[in-house]
């Protein structure tokens, strides 16, 4: 039997310049069409303006752009100082309470087990779904789990080991549609308003990989972690976002 491979994407930057202009003037089209929504700048599949959202949870954002030439069109992942404060004490915290478990003991924890989920009237298995699995407790975290002693952790280093941020601009060149802009903003929430500031910085600094030579004021970063933020306010939880490749 033939063996099948998934289907290897080619990025976008690498495109003909032709393809490249045809994807742009599409790009165009739709941003025009969804003007009355977005602004007329930019675009996005996700919603910007939900009415009743708590800021806390305007603090990324997905959304496409035209560039400078017409071969070039952004597609960009933008998030507020905080979320990136809070997701690189999230990393610190992880490989540190990592360090303090055996390969073996890593393994064992983050193991998914599943059961079956929906069976056929013969029996037949149709589907599976995860199985509660009681997680482990560990003697060298003082009987918490492997989560519980990353929160912990990342709650103390929140407030005593604050992460530097700096506002940035970075590209990737291996999205399959647009160029892979990831940006930094020091803003309260991201709107309509934040992106387009953030679009006009990034042109004016010839939209390239940019850092700020200041990092953002540590009286405007956080100084709780994101779980004990979240847990503060009344507002059902979802799940933060990542760039569309």
């Amino acid at each position: 039997m033939r063996r099948r491979f998934p289907k290897q994407y080619t990025p976008f930057a690498t495109l003909p310049r032709h393809k490249r202009s045809n994807a742009v003037i599409r790009l165009k089209g739709k941003i025009l069409r969804d003007a009355g929504e977005y602004g007329g700048r930019f675009t996005s599949h996700l919603v910007l303006n939900e009415p009743g959202r708590p800021d806390l949870y305007n603090q990324w954002f997905n959304f496409y752009f035209i560039g400078t030439n017409r071969f070039t069109l952004w597609n960009a992942y933008i998030v507020t100082a905080s979320h990136a404060f809070w997701g690189a004490a999230q990393d610190l915290a992880y490989t540190r309470v990592a360090a303090m478990l055996t390969p073996e003991e890593r393994a064992e924890d983050s193991k998914l087990e599943f059961v079956p989920a929906e069976r056929s009237s013969t029996g037949k298995i149709l589907s599976y779904q995860l199985a509660d699995r009681k997680k482990k407790c560990f003697e060298q975290f003082g009987g918490l789990t492997f989560r519980e002693q990353r929160q912990k952790v990342e709650a103390e280093i929140v407030r005593n080991e604050p992460p530097t941020i700096h506002e940035s601009f970075k590209l990737d060149q291996k999205y399959e549609y647009g160029i892979g802009l990831h940006i930094v903003l020091d803003a309260e929430i991201i709107n309509q308003t934040a992106i387009e500031a953030a679009i006009d910085r990034f042109i004016a600094v010839g939209e390239t990989d940019w850092q700020s030579a200041h990092p953002v004021p540590r009286e405007r970063l956080p100084t709780v972690s994101e779980k004990e933020a979240l847990a503060a306010i009344d507002y059902p939880s979802v799940l933060l976002g990542k760039a569309v490749r």
